[in-house]
């Protein structure tokens, strides 16, 4: 019999570490792009949904503008309050932004004057830097606002003017 066929029938533990570390490498590799796909959908997604929600947001702002008879900014530039040409419950429609949440209230007479009250709107809203949220200049409103994301935040701003004849009575809103 020879001895040298015999040590060449079978896997070498050297052989077999090899063909480990390889297959170690490949899975790695592979759990590795995984992983990397899976955190980017996810931040796909957030940036996503931030941005349907902020331009919800800025719509809604931009339709009560656009039939404001009186609107008011608050003095810290937080709250807006319109009273709108539109009937029932969108008569009255004010919006508050704040770091890390909004809310809204739209009421076909008196508006709550605390904020506290007001439906939750949509949270992880921040400032863009010091731009304050609600800049008002004659029948002319400028918003801004950031919504948080699992990366970078998504930047909302407008402008929109009034197109009803402003009418400068609040009542019955505020």
């Amino acid at each position: 019999m020879n001895h040298d066929s015999h040590r060449d029938a079978g896997v070498s533990l050297i052989e077999l570490i090899v063909y480990v570390l390889l297959a170690s490498i490949v899975v790695l590799t592979t759990a590795m792009i995984l992983i990397n796909s899976w955190n980017t959908q996810k931040d796909v997604t957030s940036v996503s949904e931030a941005t349907n929600r902020g331009q919800s947001m800025g719509s809604t702002i931009e339709r009560a503008m656009r039939n404001a008879l009186d609107f008011e900014v608050s003095p810290d530039q937080q709250e807006l309050r319109v009273r709108t040409s539109l009937t029932g419950s969108q008569q009255c429609q004010a919006f508050y932004l704040a770091t890390g949440t909004s809310r809204l209230a739209q009421s076909s007479g008196l508006l709550p004057s605390t904020t506290t009250s007001w439906t939750v709107w949509n949270t992880g809203v921040k400032k863009n830097g010091a731009t304050p949220f609600f800049v008002a200049t004659g029948q002319h409103l400028v918003y801004t606002f950031d919504i948080e994301t699992d990366s970078a935040p998504v930047r909302f701003s407008g402008e929109v003017s009034t197109r009803s004849t402003p009418t400068g009575v609040s009542s019955p809103c505020w």
